[in-house]
Formats: structure tokens, C-alpha cells, sequence
């Protein structure tokens, strides 16, 4: 109860700040929907469930601008997680908590920032960032998995390395009518050794005559610097037309202490079929290798109606297949339960957006 007073104390000065500055606004992304999964249990059990976040994370935020003139412009953003299926969510401002400065020398950010990976693979990202919870390139990809490389970067075991505490992000302007780049470094802050759980990285990316093409590595360091985890992730993006989009992705991980490396390829369309009306088909390659050898795929298809600029209605089928039914096949799937080797994934939603 005391923590649910001080929540909101803490949002009602922020919602007197937002009433006192048109700079401030408030916004977020509601995404429920139900979803029927089969072969989750070793028996081949079925599950109903009414879920959240399966088009897009549901999300709450406060984000403004201040202008300081001579082109100089202060920025912040607060961002939390929304569970809307039982009106729950993480930690205060868990997604994002950051303050920073913008102007003709780029964007510099400093607080809890996602990382480059994630950054890069969702503006290209097969599925649109859909079923952000098994994507493979979310969970595999910007390391959005606690068991897998939880024990790297300013999270420490935490949260996933998808967001980095204690971190500093900038954007270099843009240069030749498309041409960016990026770094980010994310402080350990452990006493007498400065790399220990520290995370850095760079980006670059060209987005010019309806091709976008973006580029990331980065590296992570365990809480006794002993072991180093590096990110590579790339991917394009090409509008044919109004009506047809094509993607590809590609993201590798390896952990130098047993070699383990993991990969995703991405590939993926949007068709739309009606001004209103979106088809999304993906496809996703997830490999192991390196310690053990795994092997599963993933096939997604979305449709998507909008009902107006801010709702959507929606629905999608998934099909995972393991190259068997071991672990180290099957958590490659992502949704498929322990015990079996392929699952599907039949799911019905809607979302809004204010």
C-alpha cells in the first residue's frame, strides 16, 4: 500500500508538470489479446490464455522537450512496462529512465537505455518488434533473455542486457542526407575495476530513397571482468512500393569463456492488401553452436486491421519447430514447451494507442 501511495504521488507531479508545459506529454500502448498455444507440457498440453504486448509492448510514458535556444533543446523520457491482462507492471520506469541534451552536435542521452542491438534490429525487424516476448530477434538477438546473458552488462542478473543502467548514448548528427552513426557505453560501477559489468558498442546506419540499412556491435563484460560476451547485429530494409515492404535481419552473439554463439536470421514482407488492411509473413533461423549445437525455426503471420489511426484489431499463427526435442533444441523455439519439439500459436487482439 505504502508503495502504491508513493506511485502515485510521483505521477501526480507529473501530471501537474504536464498540465504547466505543452512540451510534456503523456502517452502509451494498451495490447490485449488471446492466445491458444499447443504442446505445452511434455504430455502435449494445450493452453488458453488472454495475454498482453502480442502486436506491441504494452507501455506507459512521460516524455518532453525544453527549448534552450541557439538550436540547444533539453529531452527527457520515462517509460514503464504495462501488464494489461492483470493491470500490473515492472518496475517503475523500467523500459526507459533518461535525461539528456539535443543540438547540431547530435543527441546525447545518459540513465536506463536500451541497448544498440535492440535499437538496430527493430527498425528492420521481420515481425514489426510483434510478439516481442519470443521474437527471436528481441529474446536472441538484442539479448533479451536473463538465463542466456543475464550475468553481462550493467544489469547484473537483474533484468536482461536489452536495457542498460548507469549508460550514456549518442547520436551523431546525420551526415549525407542519411548517413548515421551511434555509441553507447554503460557503467559497471564496481570499485577498483572499471570494465567489470561495463557495456560498450557503436552503430551506424544509412536510411535513404525507401532503403534503410543499420549495422551494431557491442560487448559485455561479467561482474568479475573475467568473461566477455560481444553482439553483432545487422539488417535492411527496402519499400518497393506503398504497398510492399521486404526485410532481412541478422544477429549473432558468442560468450569467449566456452564459446558458445548463437544466431539469428530474420526474413520477412508486409503486403498491404487494403488501405486498412497489413499481412505480415516471417520467417526466423535461430542456431546454437559453439558449446552445443541447436537448431529451431520459427514461421509468424500477422494480419493486421486498423480500425482507426490509434486501435487496431488483430490476429496471428506461429509454428516453432526444434531440430528435436532436447533443451538445447527446444528453448531455441522460444514458445515451445519442454518435452516437445514444434508448438503453435493461434492469437486474437486488439490494441490502442494515446
Amino acid at each position: 500500500m505504502k508503495k502504491s501511495l508513493i506511485a502515485f504521488a510521483v505521477l501526480g507531479a507529473f501530471a501537474s508538470a504536464a498540465s504547466a508545459q505543452s512540451s510534456v506529454v503523456l502517452y502509451g500502448v494498451i495490447d490485449a489479446s488471446t492466445s491458444h498455444m499447443t504442446n505445452q507440457s511434455a504430455t502435449g498440453g494445450k493452453k488458453w490464455s488472454l495475454d498482453a504486448s502480442n502486436l506491441s509492448s504494452s507501455r506507459w510514458g512521460l516524455k518532453g522537450t525544453e527549448d534552450l535556444g541557439n538550436g540547444l533543446k533539453a529531452n527527457f523520457n520515462l517509460e514503464s512496462s504495462l501488464n494489461v491482462d492483470t493491470g500490473t507492471a515492472g518496475n517503475l520506469f523500467d523500459r526507459n529512465a533518461s535525461v539528456g541534451l539535443s543540438g547540431d552536435f547530435g543527441t546525447v542521452n545518459v540513465g536506463r537505455q536500451t541497448n544498440l542491438a535492440y535499437d538496430t534490429l527493430v527498425q528492420v525487424d521481420p515481425l514489426n518488434v510483434a510478439h516481442v516476448g519470443t521474437n527471436p530477434n528481441i529474446a536472441l538477438g538484442a539479448l533479451n533473455n536473463v538465463g542466456l546473458f543475464g550475468t553481462h552488462g550493467t544489469s547484473v542478473g537483474v533484468t536482461s542486457p536489452t536495457r542498460q543502467n548507469n549508460s550514456v548514448k549518442y547520436a551523431f548528427p546525420s551526415v549525407l542526407g542519411g548517413i548515421n552513426f551511434g555509441a553507447m557505453y554503460g557503467f559497471g560501477e564496481k570499485t577498483g575495476d572499471a570494465s567489470a559489468s561495463s557495456y560498450m558498442g557503436a552503430s551506424a546506419g544509412f536510411s535513404q530513397n525507401g532503403l534503410t540499412a543499420v549495422f551494431s556491435y557491442s560487448q559485455l563484460k561479467d561482474a568479475t571482468n573475467s568473461s566477455t560476451l560481444r553482439s553483432y547485429t545487422g539488417g535492411a530494409k527496402f519499400v518497393v512500393n506503398s504497398d510492399f515492404t521486404v526485410k532481412v535481419t541478422y544477429a549473432e552473439n558468442e560468450l569467449n569463456t566456452t564459446g558458445r554463439n548463437i544466431s539469428v536470421l530474420g526474413v520477412g514482407v508486409d503486403y498491404a492488401v487494403a488501405p486498412q488492411t497489413t499481412l505480415t509473413a516471417a520467417y526466423y533461423a535461430n542456431r546454437r553452436s559453439g558449446d552445443v549445437k541447436g537448431k529451431a525455426d520459427q514461421f509468424v503471420g500477422v494480419a493486421k486491421y486498423a480500425l482507426s489511426k490509434r486501435t487496431a484489431f488483430y490476429g496471428s499463427f506461429s509454428y516453432a519447430k526444434a531440430d528435436s526435442k532436447a533443451t538445447k533444441d527446444q528453448e531455441l523455439g522460444l514458445f515451445i514447451g519442454a518435452g516437445n519439439k514444434t508448438a503453435t500459436r493461434t492469437t486474437v487482439g486488439v490494441l490502442h494507442s494515446f
